[in-house]
Protein backbone atom coordinates (compact mmCIF):
# COMPACT_ATOMS: atom_id res chain seq x y z
CA UNK A 1 0.00 0.00 0.00
CA UNK A 2 1.44 3.59 -0.81
CA UNK A 3 -0.40 7.12 -0.40
CA UNK A 4 0.71 8.11 -4.43
CA UNK A 5 -1.12 11.52 -5.27
CA UNK A 6 -3.44 11.36 -1.66
CA UNK A 7 -4.46 14.72 -0.57
CA UNK A 8 -3.55 15.65 2.94
CA UNK A 9 -6.13 15.99 5.03
CA UNK A 10 -4.74 18.15 8.08
CA UNK A 11 -7.22 18.58 11.57
CA UNK A 12 -5.59 19.95 15.11
CA UNK A 13 -6.83 21.63 17.81
CA UNK A 14 -4.56 24.38 16.86
CA UNK A 15 -6.93 27.03 15.94
CA UNK A 16 -7.29 28.68 12.80
CA UNK A 17 -4.89 30.72 11.06
CA UNK A 18 -1.79 30.20 14.19
CA UNK A 19 1.56 29.76 13.38
CA UNK A 20 1.57 26.52 14.20
CA UNK A 21 -0.81 26.02 11.20
CA UNK A 22 1.20 27.57 8.95
CA UNK A 23 4.31 26.25 9.74
CA UNK A 24 3.44 22.22 9.43
CA UNK A 25 2.09 23.55 6.28
CA UNK A 26 5.43 24.97 4.65
CA UNK A 27 6.86 21.51 5.87
CA UNK A 28 4.46 19.66 4.41
CA UNK A 29 5.06 21.11 1.27
CA UNK A 30 8.73 21.42 1.23
CA UNK A 31 8.43 17.70 1.35
CA UNK A 32 5.51 17.27 -1.39
CA UNK A 33 5.66 20.63 -3.74
CA UNK A 34 2.60 19.64 -5.40
CA UNK A 35 0.07 17.80 -3.03
CA UNK A 36 -3.24 19.36 -2.11
CA UNK A 37 -3.54 19.67 1.67
CA UNK A 38 -7.71 20.17 3.07
CA UNK A 39 -7.78 22.00 6.02
CA UNK A 40 -10.20 19.77 7.18
CA UNK A 41 -10.55 22.04 10.91
CA UNK A 42 -8.09 23.48 13.26
CA UNK A 43 -11.35 23.87 15.85
CA UNK A 44 -10.94 20.42 17.66
CA UNK A 45 -11.69 20.57 20.97
CA UNK A 46 -8.41 20.86 23.25
CA UNK A 47 -7.16 18.73 24.73
CA UNK A 48 -10.23 15.59 24.07
CA UNK A 49 -8.57 12.97 21.93
CA UNK A 50 -11.88 11.11 22.00
CA UNK A 51 -14.53 14.25 21.16
CA UNK A 52 -12.21 14.93 18.66
CA UNK A 53 -12.22 11.53 17.06
CA UNK A 54 -16.04 11.70 17.58
CA UNK A 55 -16.33 14.85 15.12
CA UNK A 56 -13.73 13.27 12.59
CA UNK A 57 -15.60 10.29 12.37
CA UNK A 58 -18.59 11.71 11.11
CA UNK A 59 -16.80 14.07 8.96
CA UNK A 60 -13.80 11.97 7.59
CA UNK A 61 -15.94 10.34 4.96
CA UNK A 62 -16.77 13.23 3.24
CA UNK A 63 -13.17 13.59 2.20
CA UNK A 64 -11.61 11.97 -0.32
CA UNK A 65 -9.20 8.89 0.32
CA UNK A 66 -6.03 10.88 1.68
CA UNK A 67 -3.37 10.89 3.83
CA UNK A 68 -3.99 12.38 6.78
CA UNK A 69 -1.91 14.15 9.74
CA UNK A 70 -4.41 14.11 12.92
CA UNK A 71 -3.44 15.87 16.21
CA UNK A 72 -5.49 16.60 19.19
CA UNK A 73 -2.11 15.75 21.66
CA UNK A 74 -2.27 16.91 25.22
CA UNK A 75 0.53 13.92 25.68
CA UNK A 76 2.97 15.53 22.92
CA UNK A 77 6.36 14.30 24.25
CA UNK A 78 5.76 11.45 26.71
CA UNK A 79 5.99 8.33 26.18
CA UNK A 80 2.57 7.53 24.06
CA UNK A 81 3.13 6.28 20.66
CA UNK A 82 3.51 7.91 17.15
CA UNK A 83 1.06 6.04 14.73
CA UNK A 84 -0.01 5.57 11.25
CA UNK A 85 -2.81 3.54 10.36
CA UNK A 86 -4.19 2.57 7.28
CA UNK A 87 -7.86 2.57 6.94
CA UNK A 88 -10.28 -0.33 5.37
CA UNK A 89 -11.03 2.57 3.16
CA UNK A 90 -7.05 3.24 2.32
CA UNK A 91 -6.60 6.14 4.35
CA UNK A 92 -3.25 6.31 5.97
CA UNK A 93 -3.30 8.70 8.93
CA UNK A 94 -0.89 9.77 11.40
CA UNK A 95 -1.01 10.90 14.98
CA UNK A 96 -1.31 10.15 18.57
CA UNK A 97 -1.72 6.74 19.82
CA UNK A 98 -4.12 8.08 22.64
CA UNK A 99 -7.83 7.16 20.74
CA UNK A 100 -7.99 9.23 18.27
CA UNK A 101 -7.01 7.48 15.16
CA UNK A 102 -9.65 4.17 15.67
CA UNK A 103 -12.63 6.57 16.15
CA UNK A 104 -11.49 8.87 13.08
CA UNK A 105 -10.98 5.80 11.33
CA UNK A 106 -14.71 3.72 12.30
CA UNK A 107 -16.70 5.52 9.68
CA UNK A 108 -14.50 4.92 6.57
CA UNK A 109 -13.58 0.72 7.56
CA UNK A 110 -11.93 0.75 10.60
CA UNK A 111 -8.28 0.34 11.33
CA UNK A 112 -6.96 -2.49 9.35
CA UNK A 113 -3.16 -2.56 9.95
CA UNK A 114 -0.83 0.09 12.44
CA UNK A 115 2.51 1.05 12.32
CA UNK A 116 4.83 3.42 14.45
CA UNK A 117 6.22 6.29 12.96
CA UNK A 118 9.62 6.00 13.34
CA UNK A 119 10.84 9.61 13.30
CA UNK A 120 13.39 11.93 15.45
CA UNK A 121 11.66 15.20 16.44
CA UNK A 122 13.69 18.47 17.21
CA UNK A 123 11.14 19.43 20.32
CA UNK A 124 9.27 17.78 22.88
CA UNK A 125 5.58 20.01 22.04
CA UNK A 126 5.19 19.79 18.57
CA UNK A 127 5.22 16.11 16.67
CA UNK A 128 2.64 17.79 14.49
CA UNK A 129 5.24 19.61 12.61
CA UNK A 130 8.20 17.31 13.40
CA UNK A 131 6.89 13.76 13.00
CA UNK A 132 2.76 13.76 11.99
CA UNK A 133 3.26 15.99 9.54
CA UNK A 134 6.22 14.78 7.69
CA UNK A 135 4.75 11.73 7.57
CA UNK A 136 1.59 11.92 5.73
CA UNK A 137 3.49 14.46 3.33
CA UNK A 138 5.54 11.74 2.46
CA UNK A 139 2.87 9.07 2.33
CA UNK A 140 1.05 11.86 -0.20
CA UNK A 141 4.07 11.55 -2.37
CA UNK A 142 4.15 7.75 -2.85
CA UNK A 143 6.09 6.55 0.44
CA UNK A 144 4.76 3.10 1.38
CA UNK A 145 2.65 1.99 4.34
CA UNK A 146 5.68 -0.38 5.07
CA UNK A 147 8.18 2.30 5.12
CA UNK A 148 7.19 4.53 7.66
CA UNK A 149 8.15 2.17 10.88
CA UNK A 150 7.82 -1.02 12.29
CA UNK A 151 4.57 -3.01 12.44
CA UNK A 152 2.32 -3.26 15.57
CA UNK A 153 -0.67 -4.72 16.65
CA UNK A 154 -4.21 -3.26 15.87
CA UNK A 155 -5.21 -4.43 19.49
CA UNK A 156 -2.61 -2.54 21.14
CA UNK A 157 -3.81 0.87 20.10
CA UNK A 158 -5.37 2.91 22.92
CA UNK A 159 -9.01 3.07 22.59
CA UNK A 160 -11.16 6.00 24.09
CA UNK A 161 -14.02 5.51 26.05
CA UNK A 162 -17.68 4.14 24.72
CA UNK A 163 -20.58 6.77 24.42
CA UNK A 164 -22.57 6.87 27.42
CA UNK A 165 -25.85 5.81 26.04
CA UNK A 166 -28.08 3.54 28.07
CA UNK A 167 -30.88 2.70 25.97
CA UNK A 168 -33.97 0.09 27.09
CA UNK A 169 -37.35 0.91 27.36
CA UNK A 170 -38.19 3.86 29.28
CA UNK A 171 -35.91 6.62 30.01
CA UNK A 172 -32.41 7.29 28.01
CA UNK A 173 -29.25 8.27 29.83
CA UNK A 174 -26.85 9.71 27.67
CA UNK A 175 -24.27 12.43 27.37
CA UNK A 176 -23.79 15.80 25.07
CA UNK A 177 -20.69 14.87 22.67
CA UNK A 178 -20.46 18.21 21.51
CA UNK A 179 -21.76 21.86 21.78
CA UNK A 180 -21.11 24.31 18.44
CA UNK A 181 -20.62 27.34 17.82
CA UNK A 182 -24.35 28.18 17.71
CA UNK A 183 -25.33 26.02 21.24
CA UNK A 184 -26.79 23.45 19.48
CA UNK A 185 -26.46 20.51 21.90
CA UNK A 186 -24.86 17.15 20.11
CA UNK A 187 -26.17 13.97 22.42
CA UNK A 188 -25.05 10.97 21.82
CA UNK A 189 -27.70 8.69 20.78
CA UNK A 190 -29.32 8.19 17.51
CA UNK A 191 -32.97 8.61 16.38
CA UNK A 192 -33.57 4.66 16.20
CA UNK A 193 -32.77 5.21 20.27
CA UNK A 194 -35.88 7.00 20.57
CA UNK A 195 -38.05 4.30 19.26
CA UNK A 196 -36.03 1.70 20.80
CA UNK A 197 -36.76 3.82 24.67
CA UNK A 198 -40.70 4.06 23.41
CA UNK A 199 -40.09 7.72 23.61
CA UNK A 200 -40.72 8.78 19.88
CA UNK A 201 -43.59 11.12 20.71
CA UNK A 202 -43.97 14.53 19.67
CA UNK A 203 -42.28 15.70 23.13
CA UNK A 204 -39.27 14.75 25.57
CA UNK A 205 -38.73 15.49 29.02
CA UNK A 206 -35.08 16.67 29.34
CA UNK A 207 -33.43 16.46 33.00
CA UNK A 208 -30.14 17.93 33.29
CA UNK A 209 -28.62 19.21 36.60
CA UNK A 210 -30.11 22.37 35.85
CA UNK A 211 -33.80 20.89 36.40
CA UNK A 212 -36.19 19.60 33.93
CA UNK A 213 -37.24 21.02 30.44
CA UNK A 214 -39.31 20.13 27.46
CA UNK A 215 -38.03 19.31 24.05
CA UNK A 216 -40.55 19.43 21.20
CA UNK A 217 -39.14 17.22 18.11
CA UNK A 218 -38.78 19.22 14.93
CA UNK A 219 -36.85 18.59 11.58
CA UNK A 220 -35.39 22.73 11.28
CA UNK A 221 -34.59 25.58 13.23
CA UNK A 222 -37.19 27.23 11.92
CA UNK A 223 -40.34 25.54 12.97
CA UNK A 224 -39.31 26.36 16.49
CA UNK A 225 -41.17 29.02 17.94
CA UNK A 226 -38.97 31.41 19.81
CA UNK A 227 -37.30 30.24 23.28
CA UNK A 228 -38.82 26.58 22.53
CA UNK A 229 -36.17 23.96 22.66
CA UNK A 230 -36.32 21.45 19.76
CA UNK A 231 -34.65 17.84 19.52
CA UNK A 232 -33.54 17.49 15.79
CA UNK A 233 -31.66 15.19 13.78
CA UNK A 234 -28.50 16.86 12.96
CA UNK A 235 -26.67 16.74 9.61
CA UNK A 236 -24.65 13.81 10.85
CA UNK A 237 -27.48 12.06 12.29
CA UNK A 238 -27.31 12.85 15.72
CA UNK A 239 -30.69 13.91 18.33
CA UNK A 240 -29.69 17.56 19.17
CA UNK A 241 -31.18 19.55 21.52
CA UNK A 242 -31.52 23.10 19.99
CA UNK A 243 -33.36 26.83 19.87
CA UNK A 244 -33.99 28.82 17.00
CA UNK A 245 -31.33 31.76 17.31
CA UNK A 246 -30.28 31.53 20.48
CA UNK A 247 -27.97 28.36 22.58
CA UNK A 248 -29.77 26.06 23.84
CA UNK A 249 -26.45 25.15 25.81
CA UNK A 250 -26.63 28.48 27.69
CA UNK A 251 -29.93 27.82 28.17
CA UNK A 252 -30.12 23.98 29.58
CA UNK A 253 -26.52 24.54 31.21
CA UNK A 254 -25.00 22.24 29.27
CA UNK A 255 -21.38 21.45 27.80
CA UNK A 256 -19.55 18.78 26.23
CA UNK A 257 -19.42 15.67 28.67
CA UNK A 258 -22.95 16.45 30.57
CA UNK A 259 -25.24 13.99 31.53
CA UNK A 260 -28.53 14.25 30.60
CA UNK A 261 -31.92 11.63 30.61
CA UNK A 262 -34.32 11.53 28.36
CA UNK A 263 -38.04 10.40 29.04
CA UNK A 264 -41.64 10.90 27.85
CA UNK A 265 -43.25 14.40 27.29
CA UNK A 266 -47.05 14.98 27.37
CA UNK A 267 -48.89 16.56 23.97
CA UNK A 268 -48.20 19.84 22.51
CA UNK A 269 -50.95 21.66 21.77
CA UNK A 270 -50.75 23.34 18.16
Amino acid sequence: MNGASLPIVFATDFGPGTEWVGVCHAVMVRIAPQARIIDLTHTLPKFDARAAGLILRDVLPYAPRCAAALVVDPGVGTQRRAILVLTERGDLLAGPDNGLLPLAAEAIGGVAAARSIETASTSFTFHARDVFCPAAARLSTGTSFAAIGPDIAVSSLVRAAPLIADVREGPIECEVLDVDVFGNVRLSIRPDALQKAGLDGETLNVETSRGRSTAVRRDTFGALAQGEVGAIVDSFGWMTLCLNRASAADMLGLARGSRITLSRGGAVDL
